[in-house]
């Protein structure tokens, strides 16, 4: 039973860290929700007792061309129901999809109010465009966005339909 939970916990994470839904949308995410999931850390704790699950040195989670990368990882499940509330991450936050990239000191992503809040020394880069600020918080449900401290932006124009590479 916990090996199957820690699995379907594990395995909806990367999935969901950002949705489709996002201008532009963030990477392979949508694509890779049917691909074999890996991780791997120095260590793994799993209570089913608190619905919790930890790991710890060199956190690693992929799903197809998305993956997570961290020092400390910490997965929260209610008790009830077995669904995801919240995932925590700290150390050298990074996610990658595809050519996008999302850094931070600490990101947290909670299930129910579709939030992902990414926490000191944030970056962003899509499609050339980058964002770097102290804090961040996207709502993955509708794709709106806050960016706080010391905000920095660059946007790259939209490519023109005759350009070819």
């Amino acid at each position: 039973m916990a090996k199957a939970l820690l699995f379907i916990i594990v395995g909806i994470l990367p999935s969901y860290l950002l949705s489709e839904n996002l201008e532009g949308g963030f990477g392979n995410i949508a694509n890779d929700r049917n691909e074999p999931i890996s991780f791997s850390s120095d260590s793994l704790f799993f209570n089913e007792q608190t619905g919790t699950s930890e790991m710890k040195g060199s956190v690693n989670i992929s799903q197809g061309e998305t993956s997570l990368s961290s020092n400390y990882a910490e997965i929260s499940f209610n008790l009830d129901t077995n669904e995801l509330e919240r995932f925590y991450a700290s150390g050298d936050v990074v996610l990658k999809s595809g050519n996008d990239i999302a850094m931070g000191n600490e990101a947290e992503y909670d299930f129910i109010k579709n939030e992902l809040i990414f926490l000191g020394d944030v970056y962003f880069s899509q499609a050339g465009s980058t964002v770097k600020a102290e804090k961040a918080v996207i709502n993955t449900e509708t794709g709106s966005a806050s960016m706080t401290g010391s905000v920095k932006t660059t946007l790259m124009p939209p490519k023109q339909g005759g350009d070819s590479e």
